[in-house]
């Protein structure tokens, strides 16, 4: 009875061996930025915003570039948000605002204080590489530290099973 009562144990850790590692496979497969799959319905407020948005776009690109130069200010985005476009500028003021009101409507245009991006330098990106790479590595010694684990209670196991008495 002994011996059947240790057999199971041993088929169960090597059950359990063989699990963690189809797991941990799984693990190290999958992508960073995993996002379920899901539908959007898009409605046509939606569309509308996004022609929208659009239309602000070519004309903040394109032709406005310098009329806005004129009236000395900068868009810094446009982002549909709600049921409106938000178009962030700077420096805000309400003439500047009244400006894009009157170009664009204030049915679905919101206009709020923009702020200037900021570019990080190489060295950003770069630490942000090195991270990225340091925590592949903490999975897999996390995974080795696991086979190690369960391979010494395997050996334990099998000494007790094996042992001559």
């Amino acid at each position: 009875m002994n011996k059947d009562y240790i057999k199971q144990w041993v088929k169960l850790m090597m059950l359990g061996c063989v699990l963690l590692m189809a797991g941990a496979g799984n693990a190290a497969a999958a992508p960073n930025g995993v996002m379920s799959a899901s539908m959007h319905i898009v409605s046509a407020a939606d569309e509308s915003l996004d022609d929208k948005q659009a239309e602000i776009d070519d004309y903040v690109a394109g032709a406005g570039q310098e009329e806005l130069s004129r009236e000395g200010f900068t868009v810094t985005h446009t982002v549909a948000a709600g049921d409106k476009v938000e178009v962030g500028i700077t420096p805000y003021n309400e003439e500047h605002a009244n400006f894009l009101y009157e170009k664009f409507g204030r049915d679905q245009v919101q206009v709020v204080e923009g702020e200037q991006a900021i570019l990080y330098g190489a060295n950003t990106a770069e630490a942000d590489v090195v991270a990225a790479e340091e925590a592949g590595m903490n999975l897999w010694i996390w995974i080795g530290a696991a086979v190690v684990i369960v391979a010494g209670g395997l050996v334990l196991v099998r000494r007790k099973l094996f042992s001559r008495s």
